[in-house]
């Protein structure tokens, strides 16, 4: 035992060292981010929900105002927000790590563009004062909304990373 121990240039109790490093050094750990399923779950429940209200909103607007009506909904901008949340709800639903990351900023580029888009529909649609709550109800809802969806997506963007 006193073999092994070599000295050197400290003093008390850490005069003497071992010679021998441990046959078994503890092994490198990769960490890696991972989703918890519970948040998994929570932003397919609510992506789905709203890329439903989206849709529903837009196709229920549509029918009420008249074409050329300013602050109509688009068919082609509100169609590639249902897509891509959709889209992004799907690859969530796959539980695959690598693909998570890639979700989330893809639900969180559509909930901001459809929060663009709402808004800009909200402002380009004019007030009727005699029709309570107006048509504005509805773009001004649908901002409220994707705001609310946009937060989902960055909250599961904080808590991946």
């Amino acid at each position: 035992m006193l073999s092994q121990l070599s000295p050197s240039l400290r003093t008390g109790r850490h005069a003497f060292t071992s010679a021998q490093r441990p046959v078994n050094p503890r092994p490198l750990v990769r960490t890696q981010a991972y989703v918890d399923a519970s948040t998994s779950y929570a932003v397919l429940q609510q992506g789905i929900a709203y890329a439903v209200v989206l849709g529903a909103e837009a196709a229920y607007t549509r029918s009420q105002l008249p074409e050329g009506t300013p602050g109509r909904p688009a068919v082609l901008p509100i169609a590639g927000g249902v897509a891509a949340t959709g889209l992004a709800c799907g690859l969530v639903s796959l539980h695959n790590e690598q693909l998570a990351t890639p979700a989330f900023l893809l639900g969180l580029l559509a909930s901001l563009a459809m929060f663009l888009y709402a808004a800009k529909r909200t402002t380009e649609t004019k007030q009727d004062d005699s029709d309570w709550p107006g048509p504005k109800v509805w773009p001004a809802g649908m901002t409220l909304v994707s705001f609310f969806a946009l937060n989902v997506f960055i909250q599961a963007l904080r808590a991946e990373l």
